[in-house]
């Protein structure tokens, strides 16, 4: 039976414990309501401000319910139960209620007298639930309905984001759709909203922004950490602004590798040094870096020849980088002086400049180590010489998907620490009138698997812990709010998460969770906790000041996309051989059409490649080419004109990727940056050799071009 829209006759009296918080009741068996259904009983209160006591509706929600045996126990014997005739019904049902308070002048207040015992309880009608969990239109965030009573949509208090929010569920359990839902709900408001999302799940927004109506198709803008992620803009940290070990640290050299830790510094300052003294500030990027070592390298092995002195060294080096920069740094840096006087005078020079020398006087493996691990963290994309401007990260009315998928967990909290600490600082810079970069409205900042970068300080140490932390304690002053989402709460730091006062909790197994998340909240009752194991995928518990008083409700459908569901193994094997069905398929046609073309059948593929147009293609690149015609658009054209193919590859992801072939040039190229034939060329190549588009150019003065013959 659902609740009904009225109240009318009684479904229980008040017969067993009855306190102020929680009350036993005994159930009319005709009129049995549903587990999570709510019930009032009639009580005197005096509200706060009154004098008088007056007759109020003490709201309560079922908690519990059992039926009790009348006559029969569990230790009656089998023959007995057996012989016995119990009718239907003859049990006692027996239900728990948890007080959830009255509605006074439209403030809750909670009672200060336990019902007594003997009170009627009644059905709370529909308008009761509607009025008690109202909230004014201006700060209302529609997020779903009540679990036991589909008719009453489940409202938050926007207010309730400033005390920051927890999105608390195990896996498979709706916390994704949880985290979507309320960025829907804020958009609308016109939030400013930033997303640091470690697997990417959130880049499906974008392409569905356009359904929250007119207005929102531009609401979602996606930033890439690494340059070949999905995203419309590559975000920037300046290495400048950045130490040497913070440096050598994301790029993951080892505590006790001291001395490439050292060639880190001495390249840092010298390549700063370059730069100041140049005015060419590519010199501070990675690949100025990059080039200083080298530089040391050489002049390292230049100095060994020479007796092993650091003023050798130190000349040696100037000279290189001086033919490097085109540009006499050596009279730059002594201006008159000798070379034992400008390491003197010029301190962080002479230490970068010693730094190297010891590091690199034995032998120069810490030096290539260094490269290589400079090297790595240059293809990232994200570290460079100048960083991304605050615009692009914080914008009205607009929700920025931070992607930070396919990156170390050190470079991800690296991220997630440069962001945080550039919002929050931005808006103390505003509310307190300092100068610098700034943003003058309220942020929202939306922090995905938290538990990754704010765990206890015990477990494990993370740059984003104590700015997240930070920001959980002081944010609410400068209008910077905090919303964590995991699915392990006993993992993350509890000073953090006792801040984070509104908590979206849904299911919950995990008893270690279910004590972090009482430990957190005041508001979390021992038999709330009991619920949650039982809680369907997209029910949720909501307490503190995110809701007028605890609800649980169920979400309401979500508008935009998300690509953290979990997959159908079913289907997803069962395509897995349609793709390789479809591969083998795609491989034989395009073996018969490279026949037709060259005259003969070629043994394989990818020396069909080779002929037509002078790639050779890695095995697994022409694999992966196969794939993505079995499984993703692609299109190509053909210019008989200049023997050039062109084409798109369009991801299921939402990417778009142009590529370029020249059969004249024998020379590819495409939007994903690589500089070798990529799965994008080879399948672009694909398409127009499947669909007859290759053909000999046409004959100039009677001859073939000589690119095409030689394979004729």
């Amino acid at each position: 039976m659902r609740g009904s829209a009225k109240g009318g006759e009684p479904v229980g009296m008040v017969t067993g414990d009855s306190r102020p918080d929680y009350f036993v009741f005994t159930v009319d068996p005709e009129r049995i309501p549903p587990l999570y259904d709510y019930v009032y009983v009639e009580a005197w209160e005096t509200p706060p401000g009154e004098d008088t006591r007056v007759m109020v509706k003490i709201l309560a929600q079922i908690r519990a319910m059992r039926r009790l045996a009348v006559g029969v126990s569990p230790e009656h014997p089998w023959p007995v139960i057996r012989n016995l005739s119990l009718p239907r019904g003859s049990d006692t049902v027996v239900a728990a209620a948890r007080v959830l308070g009255y509605k006074w002048k439209g403030r809750i207040y909670l009672p200060r007298h336990a019902p007594p015992v003997g009170s009627w309880v009644y059905l709370a009608s529909d308008e009761l639930l509607r009025d008690f969990y109202s909230v004014e239109e201006p700060r209302r965030l529609h997020v779903g309905s009540l679990i036991s009573r589909p008719s009453v949509p489940a409202y938050l208090d926007l207010e309730g984001v400033k005390r920051h929010v927890a999105i608390i569920a195990a896996t498979g359990a709706g916390k994704t759709w949880a985290s979507v839902v309320l960025i829907e709900e804020l958009l609308k408001k016109g939030a400013t909203i930033v997303v640091l999302d470690p697997h990417g799940e959130y880049t499906a927004m974008k392409r569905t922004a356009f359904r929250l109506g007119p207005g929102f198709e531009d609401s979602v803008r996606v930033l890439k950490a690494r340059r070949d992620q999905e995203g419309d803009i590559q975000y920037r940290v300046s290495v400048a602004s950045m130490s040497a070990e913070e440096l050598a640290s994301i790029a993951g050299v080892p505590a006790k590798a001291t001395r490439i830790r050292s060639v880190i510094y001495g390249a840092k300052r010298l390549a700063r040094w370059v730069a100041e003294a140049t005015g060419e500030k590519k010199w501070l990027g990675l690949r100025g870096m990059i080039k200083v070592v080298q530089a040391a390298i050489d002049a390292a092995e230049v100095a060994k020849l020479q007796g092993s002195r650091l003023d050798r060294f130190a000349a040696e080096l100037l000279r290189r980088l001086s033919v490097t920069a085109s540009r006499d740094l050596q009279k730059a840096a002594a201006t008159g002086r000798r070379l034992e006087e400008i390491l003197s005078a010029d301190e962080g020079l002479g230490r970068g400049i010693r730094r190297l020398w010891l590091a690199l006087s034995k032998d120069s493996s810490p030096g290539y180590d260094a490269i290589r691990y400079l090297e790595e963290l240059r293809r990232i994309g994200v570290y460079g010489v100048a960083r991304l401007p605050l615009d692009q990260l914080l914008w009205p009315g607009t929700v920025t998907v931070v992607n930070l998928a396919g990156l170390r967990a050190e470079v991800q909290d690296h991220l997630a620490f440069n962001i945080l600490s550039r919002v929050f600082n931005a808006r103390l810079r505003h509310v307190r009138g300092v100068g610098g970069e700034s943003y003058p409205y309220p942020v929202v900042v939306v922090v995905e698997e938290a538990h990754r970068f704010m765990p206890p300080k015990t477990q494990r140490q993370t740059r984003s812990r104590d700015i997240a932390a930070t920001i959980a304690s002081e944010g609410r002053k400068f209008g910077v709010f905090l919303v964590a989402i995991t699915q392990r709460p006993s993992r993350i730091d509890p000073d953090v998460l006792s801040q984070l006062q509104g908590q979206v909790i849904l299911r919950i197994v995990n008893p270690r969770d279910q004590e972090a998340v009482r430990d957190a909240s005041e508001q979390v009752s021992q038999d709330l906790l009991d619920n949650l194991p039982g809680l369907n995928t997209g029910e949720a518990v909501v307490v503190g000041p995110l809701a007028p008083s605890p609800i649980m409700l169920r979400l309401r459908d979500r508008v935009l996309d998300y690509s953290g569901g979990d997959l159908s193994l079913a289907e997803a094997w069962a395509g897995g051989r349609e793709d390789a069905r479809l591969v083998e398929e795609i491989r034989k046609e395009a073996l018969e059409k490279a026949g037709e073309l060259l005259g003969e059948k070629p043994s394989d593929l990818g020396d069909a490649l080779a002929a037509i147009a002078g790639l050779d293609p890695a095995p697994e690149i022409l694999e992966r080419a196969l794939r993505l015609l079995a499984r993703e658009r692609v299109w190509a054209s053909y210019s008989e004109e200049t023997g050039t193919v062109y084409g798109e590859v369009e991801t299921s992801g939402g990417r778009t990727y142009e590529a370029k072939v020249s059969l004249a040039d024998r020379r590819s190229s495409c939007s994903c940056g690589s500089r070798q034939p990529c799965s994008h060329a080879v399948a672009v190549l694909l398409r127009a050799l499947l669909d007859g588009l290759l053909a000999a150019p046409r004959q100039r003065g009677g001859q073939e071009d000589a690119w095409w013959s030689d394979f004729l």
